[in-house]
């Protein structure tokens, strides 16, 4: 997190207090935000108003190569560096898939109820309609701030027991930069910023401690972004080892100190040449050559000398760029400073939330402690082995996009059939080596008919276990 530096310019300390209160004030908006939000707002109803029915199939050849791709990429990224050779072939290959493509965000209807507007495009998607509820504090509706010529406003608030969910515009007097696009077509943009829950005696906690830091949303305009922050309850409780439940209702305290966004133009120093000289030079007296097939050539001895060189010339290039280690940085990202400080009021919302008590956990310590189905997600919690990995398949036998966090399991149920799911625990390094090709493979359709990827977890998984939601 970039630190914060306060500088007093007055001898005054009663007036340097006066100025840091007025400063941190919330102020009434100006007119031209105001008016920028409203053509914002028409502009998001009118494209949810023209928004078309999504067909929701996935194309298995796309996803396959995507999974390929990140697959490849610690290999991808060595050849990219390897002797610098073949460079700009692999820079293409890992920049291809973030060229930006304003379509793509315009296609993606918004709406002054972001949730409703994002909808399906939404990592977590849902029907939110009655679950959401608008950010107040002392009855007052929406929040909004500006700092450095950046307007945040705080729109919903959706908290059940395992997450909370936020909704937010940001709004820009400058254009906001050309940002990368992830795989799925989404701005990849940022947030560090502290949550302080008045229920816990933690006090402020960095945002990563349970939230994913990503915005996911989209651009309405070129100053204007609309996006949902989540942060995932039970990570937070099991990283902290406190076991608190969310309360009914609590005040909630949120600062966010930075936006950033990954830059769509690389300005990163490049390689300084004296370096690439003696990491070549190194090379050549151990007899290694330099080439893609050379490296595929070297002995188990010789690749380890290989890597030796490698880190030693990187360790000299962030000696001389130690902002490269720092992440955002300069060179990668584009950022926003704030402060934008918050508070408001949370009203936990238990519609539809389905919890399973299994506790039940063999010798070798696993299984499943309890799972959880809330209208946009489902959870299973496991004791915490960074060695195994849980695998959820729905109750068609499909695999569920998760995202493995600690001994926190979560899923997204759009497009699932969660009336019954079934989880499977494997070892870490036979899942993400052998197991989870053969569900992305181009060719699984055809090899399904002698095993399904759910048979092949029934052979290999060290633990399986069918939960029943819908009885």
């Amino acid at each position: 997190m970039k630190k914060q530096i306060n500088v007093s310019l007055l001898d005054d300390t009663q007036l340097d207090d006066t100025i840091k209160k007025t400063l941190d004030c919330t102020f009434p908006l100006p007119e031209a935000v105001q008016n920028a939000q409203k053509k914002a707002f028409l502009k998001i109803r009118t494209l949810a108003a023209e928004k078309e029915e999504k067909n929701l199939e996935k194309d298995a050849d796309i996803i396959a190569e995507k999974l390929q791709r990140k697959k490849n990429f610690q290999k991808i990224r060595k050849v990219f560096f390897r002797g610098f050779a073949g460079a700009g072939v692999a820079a293409a290959a890992l920049f291809c898939v973030y060229i930006a493509n304003p379509a793509v965000s315009a296609q993606i209807p918004v709406t002054e109820h972001i949730f409703e507007g994002l909808g399906d495009s939404l990592e977590f998607a849902g029907d939110y309609t009655n679950l959401a509820e608008p950010v107040k504090k002392s009855g007052a509706e929406i929040e909004s701030i500006t700092a450095n010529g950046t307007t945040l406003t705080l729109s919903e608030v959706y908290c059940n027991e395992t997450a909370l969910y936020l909704s937010l515009i940001l709004h820009s007097e400058e254009k906001i930069p050309e940002t990368y696009l992830d795989e799925n077509g989404k701005p990849v943009v940022e947030i560090q910023g502290l949550i302080d829950f008045d229920f816990d005696s933690e006090g402020a906690v960095n945002w990563y401690e349970g939230g994913d830091t990503f915005i996911d949303g989209a651009m309405v305009d070129d100053y204007t972004y609309a996006g949902v922050i989540r942060f995932d309850m039970g990570q937070y409780f099991a990283y902290k080892g406190t076991g608190t439940n969310v309360p009914e209702n609590f005040p909630l305290k949120l600062s966010i100190s930075q936006i950033f966004g990954t830059k769509l133009v690389d300005t990163r120093p490049e390689m300084p040449w004296e370096l690439k000289q003696k990491y070549e030079s190194a090379m050549r007296e151990h007899g290694l050559g330099l080439t893609d097939e050379d490296y595929e050539q070297f002995t188990e001895e010789q690749k380890d000398i290989e890597h030796q060189l490698f880190n030693d010339m990187w360790n000299a290039y962030y000696e001389i760029y130690p902002e490269r280690q720092q992440y955002p940085n300069k060179y990668d990202n584009w950022m926003m400073d704030g402060p934008w400080e918050f508070e408001f009021e949370v009203a936990r919302n238990n519609k539809d939330i389905i919890r399973k008590d299994i506790n039940d956990i063999d010798e070798n310590g696993l299984g499943i402690i309890s799972a959880t189905r809330t209208p946009v997600e489902v959870t299973i919690e496991m004791p915490q082995n960074l060695d195994y990995f849980a695998v959820i398949l729905d109750a068609n036998g499909t695999l569920m996009d998760s995202n493995a966090a600690g001994c926190q399991n979560t899923a997204s149920i759009n497009g699932y059939d969660t009336s019954k799911i079934y989880v499977y625990i494997c070892d870490y390094i036979e899942y993400m080596d052998e197991l989870k090709g053969y569900w992305w493979s181009p060719d699984y359709e055809e090899k399904a008919k002698e095993k399904s990827f759910q048979q092949l977890l029934d052979e290999r998984s060290l633990y399986h276990r069918e939960i029943l939601f819908d009885e």
